[in-house]
């Protein structure tokens, strides 16, 4: 009965530690959408992310934020945000603003130019960079439709 037990509270503990893993298309599915080159439905994206990530982390800015542990566009992402009632989706990086636009620019081929001391917006697509802080530097998101200007 005890070995019966044991066996019982181990398996809870596995279970309940369970990480999750992106599905293969996640960076052409959230690249895309970061990119602004497919339409951002929040709808769409909280329940992807929901359904391969598991419940958000944490609500803040309007918008649920899940921890991954990924690479978008050569780019150690840190966490994916999306809008609650509004169209946007968002990533943070641990690269730098210049580093991410460096590795986007390799991986897509998207120009940024700067537009503030710690702004950066794409000149194509209308994709908005911003500095974040210091332990994770950039933020980087689409809202709307492609090329909705924001």
């Amino acid at each position: 009965m005890i070995s019966m037990v044991r066996r019982l509270i181990l398996l809870s503990l596995l279970l309940g530690n369970t990480a999750y893993s992106a599905p293969g298309h996640f960076t052409a599915e959230i690249g895309s959408a970061l990119m602004c080159r497919d339409s951002v439905s929040a709808i769409y994206f909280n329940e992807y992310m929901q359904r391969f990530f598991g419940s958000p982390a944490f609500n803040a800015g309007g918008a649920n934020w899940w921890r991954v542990n990924e690479s978008l566009f050569n780019s150690s992402a840190e966490y994916i945000f999306v809008g609650i009632s509004q169209d946007f989706i968002g990533a943070t990086f641990k690269n730098s603003p210049a580093e991410l636009i460096v590795n986007i620019r390799e991986a897509t081929g998207i120009e940024f130019k700067q537009t503030g001391a710690e702004k950066w917006i794409s000149s194509s697509y209308s994709v908005l960079i911003r500095y974040r802080d210091r332990n994770t530097p950039s933020k980087l998101f689409c809202v709307g439709s492609p090329h909705t200007p924001f």
